[in-house]
């Protein structure tokens, strides 16, 4: 797509690549419990011993102060991604400026909501809604 609107320096598709990764890792940390179930664990295991949290935890669903700060570790390191990414989105022109301007407010959204949820992606899966979409919408275009 970057080609399409000649935008194939090494910073874009840098740029590129860290949204790709970041809504990647958005997808996996709002899907925790979704993806257990699926015997999937997205969540690096050297992450996982550093916070001192077990594969046991993720299935018994222990929000302990463990749990939150390896999601707060996780949510930064990917809000970090999407806010090196953003600038590609500013310097595309038109629509697909505005979409991909979009999309990292998504991503970033949800982010927000895991926060909000106190890193509780067990039992409160983030869903973004009307009054999400028009915060997105007003970050996109200020």
């Amino acid at each position: 797509m970057l080609h399409l609107f000649e935008a194939t320096s090494p910073q874009d598709t840098a740029e590129s690549d860290a949204i790709c990764s970041g809504l990647q890792l958005v997808n996996f940390w709002q899907d925790v419990r979704v993806d257990w179930h699926k015997h999937r664990v997205y969540i690096p295991q050297e992450d996982l011993r550093r916070h001192g949290v077990t594969e046991d935890d993720l299935a018994a669903c222990r929000l302990t102060p463990a749990w939150r700060e390896l999601m707060a570790f996780q949510v930064e390191r990917t809000r970090a991604l999407l806010h090196f990414g953003a600038p590609l989105a500013r310097r595309l022109p038109g629509r697909i400026g505005l979409e991909l301007r979009l999309v990292v407010q998504g991503g970033l959204r949800v982010l927000e909501r895991i926060e909000a949820s106190g890193y509780d992606v067990f039992m409160n899966r983030p869903e973004l809604g009307a009054k999400d979409w028009a915060i997105m919408l007003w970050r996109s275009i200020k």
